[in-house]
């Protein structure tokens, strides 16, 4: 009989223990009071969102972290001293900011250099930086490194003659302006010849050349020859010069170059005639002899346009750009071969002559007193 009394007892303590379980598992009723912030201190923390791939970058995608990126640079040429100093400094602001760099020279060929593009683009390249004298040339190079997700950048404005993502530099007319601004404000007469740059060289060019006649259109002067020059060839311009003086001699006014190299070829065959100095001399990039030659008098003037300023900056916003860090509400506008309206990084150029050139040059940092004067 105790037997059954105990089964049963035992029973209807399953039967409770059964109903209190039941009553703790059930979700609880809702409510407004508040939490104690001793019971809130000791709460388990909610798990944190899976961390993105990568951060979001220029084209709204995940990119990779800033020590994972890889630069490819496309460098037209190392022709002119002014290519060899910016691909420097291009090199060392890589090396400071902890990225790797990949770098091909092309060495004026354009067919060449779009096989460059697709090389670096096939070795994994992150940003590709390029510059070529015909920008049209590598359009096909360019958009397809864009369609594997490079961000593509062109060191120099495109204004629709290529494709890009981000473009910097100095604006084309302004600079020309300034190659021939200080022999226009000297009011000069006589008979003038013009050397320019490669004519392959699309919009840049035309630009250039718009602005430097534009700085002489208050001169009274006779222009008896005009010349382009393939690769800007400092021994074709020399070849210029010598027929110009061959049929005008001293009665030539001014020689006008696009460029300092050129400027150089040009003042080469004024020296063989004896009339270095005498003669009107001016160009642009602020190269070391041209630098030596204004304080020698043998040129007027050049247009200082980067120095080690400008490839650094443009470097560093480049990776800033594709990081996300800035936007194109940061920067200026420019137009690729596609219509789009895109990024642009200016800066400015300035006129370095005998008067400015401590002040614009050495005391920039761009070459040192030594150097330019040869003390």
């Amino acid at each position: 009989m105790f037997k059954k009394f105990l089964a049963v007892v035992l029973a209807m303590a399953m039967l409770v223990s059964l109903s209190a379980c039941a009553t703790n598992n059930a979700a609880p009723e809702s409510t407004n009071e508040a939490i104690p912030e001793s019971a809130a201190d000791s709460a388990v923390e909610p798990a944190a969102e899976p961390a993105a791939e990568g951060n979001v970058g220029w084209n709204g995608k995940p990119v990779k972290a800033k020590e994972d990126i890889v630069i490819g640079v496309s460098w037209k040429t190392q022709q002119e001293e002014r290519w060899v100093k910016e691909l420097n400094v291009i090199k060392q602001v890589c090396k400071d900011q902890g990225v790797e760099l990949i770098y091909q020279v092309a060495e004026n060929d354009a067919q060449k250099q779009a096989g460059q593009i697709e090389n670096l683009v096939a070795q994994g390249i992150d940003i590709l930086i390029a510059q070529c004298n015909e920008p049209g040339a590598i359009t096909n190079a360019m958009k397809a490194a864009h369609d594997e997700g490079v961000l593509v950048c062109y060191y120099e404005p495109v204004m629709g003659d290529t494709y890009a993502d981000f473009t910097g530099g100095n604006d084309f007319y302004e600079i020309g302006q300034l190659i021939t601004k200080t022999i226009g404000d000297m009011n000069i007469t006589g008979n003038v010849a013009y050397i320019y740059g490669d004519s392959t060289g699309g919009t840049g060019v035309v630009k250039f050349q718009e602005g430097m006649l534009d700085s002489m259109k208050n001169c009274d002067v006779e222009v008896v020859g005009e010349q382009w020059t393939t690769n800007w060839d400092p021994a074709t311009a020399m070849g210029y010069a010598e027929n110009w003086i061959a049929e005008y001699g001293d009665s030539l006014t001014a020689i006008l170059c696009m460029n300092d190299g050129m400027a150089g070829g040009a003042i080469q065959a004024l020296e063989g005639a004896g009339l270095a100095g005498k003669v009107l001399v001016c160009g642009q990039d602020c190269d070391l002899l041209a630098c030596q030659r204004i304080v020698q008098g043998t040129q007027v003037s050049t247009v200082a346009k980067a120095g080690s300023e400008y490839p650094q900056l443009f470097t560093e916003a480049c990776i800033q750009y594709y990081l996300g860090e800035k936007t194109a509400a940061d920067f200026g506008t420019d137009v690729n071969s596609d219509g789009q309206t895109i990024p642009f990084m200016s800066y400015p150029g300035v006129v370095v002559t005998k008067d400015n050139i401590d002040e614009t040059v050495i005391a920039a940092g761009l070459f040192t007193h030594e150097e330019v004067y040869g003390e």
